[in-house]
C-alpha cells in the first residue's frame, strides 16, 4: 500500500531537515577539532620561540659569572639552559627538515626560512657559534695562548646578533598565529552562516509544511464530513480504490461510466493574490456546490489541490455532459453575484467517458483534461468534452 503524498512529503521534509541538520553537527565537529589543534600548535611555537630568547640571556648571563667567579652552580646552569635551546630549536626545525627528507614542501613559512637560514640573519648558523662558544667557555676557560675568553665578546654575541635575529623570529611566529586567528575567525563567520541559513531553509520547510498540511486538513475536512446526501465523499486514496472497482464492474458488465473533471478557473492567482485562507474558502465553497448538485449514486473525490473529479456509474458521455451543464448553470446561477473576498467564482468542466483499453482512472481524467486544455482561450465556466 503506497503512502498519501501529504505523509511522504512530511517524511521527505523530516529527512532532508535531518539530514542537513547531521551535516552540520559533523562540519561543526570537524571545523572545531581543527581549530583546537591549530590552535594548539600555534601557541606551543610561540611560546617555545618566545622561551629561546630567555634561555639565550640565560645561558650567556650565567656563562659569564662563571668566567668572572668559577661557581660551578653558574656553569650547570648555563650548561642546563643552553641545553634546553638547543632541544627547543630542534623542535622548532624538525618538521621542516622531515619533509624536505620525504621530498615534500617545508610546512614553514618562507619568512621563517628567510630568518633560519639566510645569510643575514642565519639563525641556525648563530645558535650553532653561540652554542660552541658556551661550551668553549664553559669547558676550556683558557684559551691555546693561555688568555681568558672574554666575557664581553660572549655577551656581544649574546645580545646583538643572536637576540635580534631570535626577536625576528618570534614577531613571525606571533605574526602567523594572527594570520591562523583570521582564518579561524573566518571559517567561524562561515560556520555560523552556515547555521544561520540551514536553520532559515528549514523553518522555511516547515511553514511551507505547515500551510500544505493545513491545506490538505480543510478538503480532507469536507471530502469526509458526514452530508444530508447519500454522495460518497472520499479522500484521495479511498477515491482511488472506489473507481478501481466501478472500472472492473463496468467493464465486467459492459456499462458506461463516465467522468466529470472540474477545474477551478485562475485559482493559482487566486492562491498568489489572496493567499492561502482565501483558497481554502474557495475550495470549500466549491466542493458544497458540488456535493448540492451532483447524483446520489455519484462518487466525489479530490485528485489535485484545486481538482475535482465526479464518477458517474452507469453514464454515457452524453448524459454525462448534461449534467455536466445542470453544473455549470447552477455555478452561474448561485455563485456568480457572490464574491468571496471580491472573487468570484467559476469552474470548467472537462468530460469523458470509459473506453475499452481504460484500466485506471488518471486514463480517463487525463482525456477530461485535455479536452479543457485544447479549449483553455475560450475562458472560465466551459463545458468541454473528451
Amino acid at each position: 500500500m503506497t503512502q498519501p503524498s501529504s505523509v511522504r512529503g512530511t517524511m521527505l521534509s523530516s529527512m532532508l531537515y535531518l539530514l542537513l541538520g547531521g551535516l552540520l553537527a559533523i562540519s561543526v565537529h570537524l571545523t572545531l577539532d581543527k581549530v583546537i589543534q591549530a590552535q594548539a600548535k600555534v601557541a606551543h611555537e610561540v611560546n617555545v620561540s618566545g622561551q629561546q630568547r630567555m634561555l639565550l640571556q640565560r645561558a650567556s648571563l650565567f656563562a659569564t659569572a662563571y668566567l668572572y667567579s668559577g661557581d660551578i652552580a653558574a656553569k650547570q646552569t648555563s650548561l642546563q639552559a643552553l641545553g634546553e635551546m638547543q632541544a627547543n630549536h630542534q623542535h622548532l626545525l624538525n618538521p621542516h627538515y622531515n619533509a624536505l627528507k620525504e621530498g615534500h614542501t617545508s610546512p614553514m613559512s618562507f619568512d621563517l626560512q628567510q630568518l633560519y637560514f639566510t645569510a643575514e640573519n642565519n639563525v641556525n648558523e648563530q645558535l650553532k657559534a653561540f652554542s660552541e662558544q658556551i661550551y668553549h667557555a664553559l669547558n676550556l676557560q683558557e684559551q691555546k695562548n693561555g688568555a681568558k675568553l672574554d666575557a664581553k665578546v660572549l655577551m656581544e654575541m649574546a645580545y646583538t646578533p643572536l637576540l635580534n635575529s631570535l626577536n625576528g623570529v618570534v614577531r613571525q611566529y606571533e605574526s602567523q598565529d594572527s594570520e591562523r586567528m583570521a582564518t579561524l575567525r573566518l571559517v567561524q563567520m562561515v560556520v555560523f552562516w552556515l547555521i544561520v541559513v540551514i536553520l532559515f531553509v528549514g523553518l522555511l520547510l516547515i511553514l511551507l509544511n505547515a500551510k500544505k498540511q493545513h491545506q490538505k486538513t480543510v478538503i480532507s475536512r469536507i471530502l469526509n464530513r458526514p452530508s444530508d446526501q447519500s454522495n460518497s465523499m472520499f479522500s484521495h486514496f479511498a477515491f482511488e480504490l472506489s473507481a478501481t472497482k466501478l472500472i472492473a464492474t463496468a467493464h465486467r458488465h459492459n456499462e458506461s461510466m463516465s467522468v466529470l473533471a472540474f477545474d477551478i478557473d485562475r485559482f493559482p492567482r487566486i492562491l498568489a493574490n489572496h493567499g492561502q485562507d482565501v483558497a481554502d474558502k474557495v475550495l470549500t465553497r466549491v466542493a458544497d456546490t458540488l456535493l448540492s448538485t451532483c447524483r446520489e449514486s455519484d462518487y466525489l473525490g479530490r485528485v489535485a489541490d484545486e481538482k475535482f473529479v465526479l464518477l458517474l456509474p452507469r453514464t454515457s458521455a452524453e448524459q454525462a455532459l448534461c449534467l455536466a451543464n445542470k453544473i455549470r448553470l447552477h455555478f452561474q446561477q448561485e455563485l456568480a453575484n457572490t464574491h468571496l473576498n471580491e472573487i468570484s467564482l467559476s469552474v470548467s468542466i472537462g468530460v469523458s467517458e470509459l473506453a475499452g483499453e481504460d484500466s485506471i482512472l488518471q486514463h480517463i481524467i487525463s482525456r477530461a483534461e485535455q479536452a479543457l486544455g485544447r479549449e483553455k482561450n475560450e475562458g472560465g465556466g466551459r463545458v468541454c468534452l473528451a
